[in-house]
C-alpha cells in the first residue's frame, strides 16, 4: 500500500512529527475528523531505549488501525541501534521507519542523531544504508538543509538517499544553526528537489495556511508537504489544502463550536490513553494552539494551565463561554477587533515579496 502512496499523481500531505504533541490520540482524531493525510508520523523515538524495551519508548511507538499508515521516527547516531530499532519497529506492524536528521533539541544531538547527523554525512549515509538493509518495510528520512548557512548537505545526502533505497525525503528549509526561526529556504528546497528526481521529495516549514501551502509547492516543486505546527492551530488545514488544489479558493469555514468540539475531544482521548493527571498537565502546552483561534483567550490559558482533571478544564470552558460573549456581534461572531491575528509564517512574507 505505501509504494502506490509515494506514487500518488496528486501532493503528498503528512503530519510531521512533533515531540510531545503528535500523540496516538491526536493522530487518530485528525484521521477522522478532518481528514486529507496520506500518513502520518509518530514522536521521535529513541532507538535505544526502543532496543531496551522500556515503556515510554514502546508508547510512543504504538500505532492502531485507526492511525494507518503510520511512519515511527527514530533518533539516535548508532548505527547498530537504529538498525535494530528498526526491526523492533517492523514488528509492532509500523507502516515504515522515518529517520530523525533535523531536530536540533539538545537531548536528541547527545545522542549522535538528529540535526547532529548532518556534521557527518558519510556516517549519516552509512546509518541509512544499514536501517534499509535492515528492514522491509519502506525507510524515509527528515532532515534540514544543513548545519550552517555555509555547510549545506542536504542535497548530496538526498541524492545518496535515493540511491540506497530511501522512499522519500522530508527537507525542513532551514539550517540547524536556524532552529525554528528566520525565513524558510525554498531555493534549497528546491535544490534537495533536483538532487532527488527518482522519490518524493516533501517541504517542511511555516505551512499555516492552504494559500501558502499552495505557494510552497509552487516556489519548490516538491511532490508535497510535510506540516506539524500549522496542523495544531488548525486540524483543518490538510482537507482545506486539497479542496485548494481542485482550484476552489473558499473551503467551508470550521465554527467555533467545531474547534472547541475537537480539543475536547483531543484532551478526552488523551485521559483515556494516558491517565487523567498525565494527560491534563501534557495537554497544558497543547491548549494554546487551540485557543489562539478562538478570540481573546489569554484567562483561558491561564486557567487550562492549572487544570489537573477533566472536571476542571470543563469549569474552564464554561467560564470562557460567558467571558466570550462580550467579544461577539449581534450574529454571535467575533468582533473585528476581536478576530486572532494570522499565525506568523515566512512563507507570506516571501509571497508578499513576489
Amino acid at each position: 500500500m505505501i509504494p502506490t502512496v509515494f506514487s500518488a499523481s496528486r501532493p503528498l500531505l503528512v503530519l510531521a512529527p512533533m515531540a510531545g504533541y503528535t500523540n496516538l490520540p491526536f493522530r487518530e482524531l485528525i484521521r477522522e475528523k478532518a481528514g486529507g493525510l496520506d500518513w502520518t508520523v509518530t514522536e521521535l523515538v529513541n532507538a535505544r531505549s526502543l532496543m531496551e524495551h522500556r515503556d515510554e519508548a514502546l508508547k510512543l511507538s504504538k500505532t492502531t488501525d485507526k492511525d494507518s499508515p503510520c511512519f515511527v521516527q527514530l533518533f539516535s547516531g548508532v548505527i547498530r541501534e537504529t538498525a535494530e530499532a528498526a526491526r523492533i519497529v517492523e514488528a509492532q506492524g509500523a507502516a515504515g521507519v522515518d529517520i530523525n536528521m533535523g531536530c536540533p533539541a539538545p537531548k536528541v544531538i547527545k545522542s549522535g542523531g538528529g540535526s547532529a547527523l548532518l556534521a557527518d554525512p558519510e556516517h549519516a549515509i552509512r546509518l541509512v544504508e544499514a536501517v534499509v538493509q535492515a528492514v522491509r518495510i519502506p525507510v524515509t528520512v527528515k532532515m534540514r538543509l544543513g548545519m550552517t548557512p555555509d555547510q549545506i548537505v542536504a542535497p548530496k545526502l538526498a541524492h545518496a538517499f535515493q540511491e540506497l533505497g530511501v522512499q522519500a525525503v522530508t527537507i525542513h528549509g532551514r539550517t540547524r544553526a536556524q532552529g525554528f526561526s528566520g525565513n524558510v529556504d525554498l531555493n534549497g528546497i528546491r535544490e534537495v528537489v533536483q538532487a532527488a528526481p527518482k522519490i518524493p521529495v516533501l517541504a517542511n516549514g511555516d505551512v499555516t495556511t492552504a494559500e501558502n501551502a499552495l505557494f510552497m509547492l509552487k516556489q519548490t516543486g516538491t511532490a508535497g508537504l510535510s506540516i506539524g505546527r500549522g496542523a495544531f492551530y488548525n486540524p483543518w488545514l490538510f482537507s482545506q489544502i486539497r479542496f485548494a488544489l481542485t482550484g476552489n479558493a473558499h473551503p467551508p469555514v470550521i465554527s467555533f463550536e467545531e474547534r472547541l468540539h475537537f480539543m475536547t475531544e483531543h484532551l478526552q482521548r488523551m485521559i483515556e490513553a494516558f491517565g487523567e493527571f498525565s494527560a491534563c498537565s501534557q495537554f497544558r502546552k497543547i491548549a494554546p494552539f487551540y485557543t489562539r483561534r478562538m478570540g481573546p483567550s489569554k484567562e483561558l490559558n491561564r486557567n487550562l494551565c492549572q487544570c489537573e482533571t477533566f472536571q476542571q478544564y470543563r469549569n474552564a470552558i464554561d467560564t470562557y463561554l460567558l467571558q466570550r460573549k462580550r467579544f461577539l456581534d449581534e450574529n454571535g461572531e467575533l468582533k473585528p477587533n476581536y478576530r486572532p491575528v494570522p499565525v506568523h509564517s515566512s512563507l507570506d512574507e516571501l509571497a508578499a515579496i513576489g
